[in-house]
């Protein structure tokens, strides 16, 4: 009977109108409520309305903003009509989801539909390429938007310039920026933004320089939030000077712009012009901006002021999210105050945030660093969703406790989950655990070989890093399965250890399992030859890279480089170098240190040259070859104009090598008083070997004065060693101080010190 008297009153309420029921959806919408939208749609199908096709496209909206695709898409299939609006939608919905492979998916649709997209179906599927990382769907998609005639849109052009710049292809995303007849903010925002993800914090702020001098274009905060990330890893000139343009254009009181810059001088080290910052902010102050300062403070090892930032930020009424607590959390644990942390732990549980992977990591770190082991340990046990990061913290924590049984057991526990374990586990188990390789043969004997294959490899991995060969050669015996991981780890491990010969037998032991050989397989390999002078093998592994393509890969082309030069084949590296089409700074490097190696100083030098020309910068390892090839050679002006390069033309910071390559350059040339000069402006403590390759100059051109202000200060600080008293002893000799040379020696003898001598071995048979 009610439901009877249902159906005559719905048949007597009018059927909204098409605007009412638009504002209706809209509503529902807005205020993320698509139950109330469902409820709508299922009004109009039982009222026996047939609506237009803009209201199904309002429809196909809200089910796309709710992530509702199932009913999306039953709702296209189900629509008598539909327009490009219907597909944008759906493909629009699609490339912000979880799953935006899908909007590619519809493209076909589209043409059978004789439906052309237009710019705003164009960035949808670009920004599903971008998400995906698919450059070549990518490009396919960038060649429909020319022919089509949208590359001038502004929109479509940021989405590209986005695409590539998260493919790694800024080149492609430059080209695009520079084939528009007008850049505007979007894509200018695009292209920092991306060149700063990239690492290219130069180019970034080149680019901001680039957009001051345009007129027409101010930037936003947006812009500068990039900028000022940039600066963070530029150093603090940089932060400076974007700072005082903020401060000229009168944004300094921006809430957004001032947590960036609060950030940045953290990340430089000058917390208190971070708290400066924070405090000409916080007028406007919001969570995030707190958050900054917090983090700032716990990175820099300032918990107490943690504390009191915490504070204010709960007397100002702001809601701590799940940043502030884990800060906090932080905070908590470096001071091992447990009461605090159960406060903490307090208001987690009362927040939206007490199911969090990443809060209840926070608290495991922070209870395992207060001493409460049995409180990580159960809530680890209720946590529904465990990652890597969890399990090195649980790891790292019961190691730092003494219970290195439980830490082991479960690394075998994640590694039967199927979670991957990183560098940080490897370090967790063996920076943690004393003589941790020993546990983990003695826990693989324990427990037999029975673990799962990758189990086995890690386990291995462990006991080869761990420096205990032995046993990792006995585990390796035991395994019924052995994979190209097993064999690689080995042979790695093997090379390592000096043990090369060993290493390559075991190479050609794994050809004869028929067991093919990955990219690290042959780079090992290559530089055992290498030690080894075995060319034969050598050109084999080289012939075996290029039979399988793999010569384009970074390590092996260097490898076999390496391995050439070492054979003393330098000819065939330089054929192998100038016929490679693909050069990386490894490469560059390799034949560089080669060219030092023979002697051949200004060969060294004309591949910088080169290196220069292709648009590669050179870095610490390329100097310090360099430095290396002018000291062994005696090229003195040019050692110094390359010294000058290093801080100069590309701003690094010379290093121990460095200092040494030039000491030992100046010395030979009998320029004692510049090398002295040299080691005394060093900006930090210069270490024994360079005093004694000073000292050993000394020797060479007969400086008793220079010698004893060496020995002096060696004395000073405690350096003074066998070798350096033994140096001492032949400069007095060899000046005709005798009895100096005498006083040296009979130092020498109550130091229970001997000088070095020598005997004559008879080998009757080589090898």
């Amino acid at each position: 009977m009610r439901a009877q008297c249902r159906s005559i009153v719905s048949t007597m309420i009018p059927t909204p109108s098409r605007s009412l029921l638009i504002s209706a959806i809209k509503s529902s919408r807005a205020q993320k409520n698509p139950s109330f939208g469902k409820s709508i749609h299922a009004h109009i199908i039982k009222s026996g309305y047939l609506p237009e096709i803009q209201l199904f496209n309002h429809l196909l909206n809200l089910y796309c903003k709710s992530a509702d695709f199932l009913s999306a898409n039953k709702l296209l299939d189900e629509m008598p009509e539909r327009n490009l609006v219907s597909f944008a939608t759906l493909i629009s919905g699609y490339s912000r989801s979880n799953n935006p492979q899908y909007s590619l998916s519809l493209v076909p649709h589209l043409q059978e539909q004789d439906l052309s997209p237009n710019q705003f179906v164009f960035s949808s599927l670009i920004l599903a390429c971008s998400r995906l990382k698919w450059v070549d769907s990518g490009e396919q998609i960038h060649s429909q938007v020319i022919v089509s005639g949208f590359e001038s849109d502004p929109f479509v052009q940021a989405s590209l310039i986005d695409m590539y710049s998260k493919c790694y292809d800024l080149e492609s995303a430059v080209l695009v920026f520079r084939s528009s007849p007008s850049s505007d903010l979007v894509t200018f925002n695009c292209l920092i933004s991306g060149h700063v993800s990239l690492g290219s914090y130069k180019e970034a702020f080149e680019l901001f320089a680039e957009l001051l001098r345009n007129t027409d274009l101010r930037p936003t905060e947006y812009t500068f939030a990039s900028v000022i990330k940039a600066c963070s890893n530029l150093g603090i000139d940089y932060g400076e000077q974007i700072h005082a343009y903020i401060l000229k254009m009168g944004l300094d009181s921006d809430c957004f712009i001032g947590t960036s810059l609060v950030d940045m001088y953290g990340k430089l080290a000058n917390v208190e012009s971070s708290d400066k910052m924070f405090q000409a902010t916080i007028a406007v102050g919001d969570i995030a901006l707190y958050n900054s300062m917090i983090a700032v403070l716990s990175n820099n090892n300032l918990h107490e002021r943690v504390l009191k930032v915490f504070y204010e930020l709960k007397s100002e009424g702001i809601d701590p999210n799940e940043s502030t607590l884990c800060c906090l959390l932080k905070s908590c644990g470096a001071m091992k105050c447990r009461n605090l942390g159960r406060i903490v732990h307090g208001v987690v549980l009362k927040s939206e945030f007490y199911r969090d992977l990443f809060t209840n990591t926070a608290l495991i770190d922070m209870y395992m660093k207060c001493g409460c082991t049995e409180v990580s340990e159960t809530l680890f046990a209720t946590l529904t969703e465990r990652n890597t990061v969890v399990y090195n913290c649980m790891i790292h924590g019961l190691a730092q406790n003494g219970c290195f049984d439980d830490a082991l057991i479960l690394f075998i526990d994640m590694n039967r989950c199927g979670i991957e374990p990183n560098q940080a586990t490897f370090a967790a188990l063996i920076n943690s655990c004393p003589g941790i390789e020993k546990d983990v043969f003695s826990f693989v004997l324990k427990h037999g070989f029975g673990f799962d294959l990758s189990v086995q490899n890690v386990l291995l991995d462990i006991l080869v890093k761990g420096g205990v060969i032995d046993e990792a050669q006995l585990l390796f015996s035991k395994m019924k399965e052995r994979d190209v991981v097993s064999w690689t780890t080995m042979i790695s491990g093997l090379s390592q250890f000096g043990l090369h010969y060993d290493a390559l037998k075991m190479f050609k032991k794994m050809l004869l399992e028929s067991v093919f050989p990955n990219n690290f397989t042959f780079s090992c390999v290559a530089k055992a030859c290498g030690i080894l002078a075995d060319m034969e093998l050598g050109i084999c592994v080289h012939a075996s890279c290029i039979k399988h393509g793999i010569m384009d890969e970074d390590y092996n082309l260097a490898s076999l480089l390496d391995m050439y030069a070492k054979c003393g084949a330098l000819q065939h590296s330089s054929k192998l170098f100038d016929e490679s089409p693909d050069r990386n700074i490894i490469a560059w490097n390799t034949m560089i240190a080669a060219h030092a190696q023979f002697g051949n100083g200004h060969e060294a030098l004309k591949l910088l040259e080169k290196m220069e020309k292709k648009g590669l910068e050179p870095n610490q390892v390329t100097f310090t070859s360099l430095l290396s090839a002018c000291s062994h050679c005696g090229l003195v002006d040019e050692g110094i104009h390359i010294f000058e390069l290093i801080t100069g033309k590309y701003g690094l910071k010379p290093s121990m090598e460095h200092f040494a390559s030039m000491v030992d350059l100046l010395g030979r040339a009998g320029l004692l008083e510049r090398a002295k000069d040299l080691i005394d402006g060093m900006p930090y403590e210069p270490d024994t070997s360079i005093r004694m390759s000073f000292l050993a100059s000394c020797k060479m051109h007969g400086n008793v004065e220079l010698a004893e202000y060496m020995k002096n200060h060696l004395l000073e600080i405690g350096s003074l060693e066998n070798s350096g008293l033994v140096l001492m002893s032949n400069i007095y000799s060899e000046s005709g101080k005798w009895d100096d040379a005498a006083n040296v020696r009979n130092n020498m003898i109550l130091k229970g010190l001997k000088e070095p001598g020598m005997s004559w071995v008879q080998i009757k048979e080589e090898r």
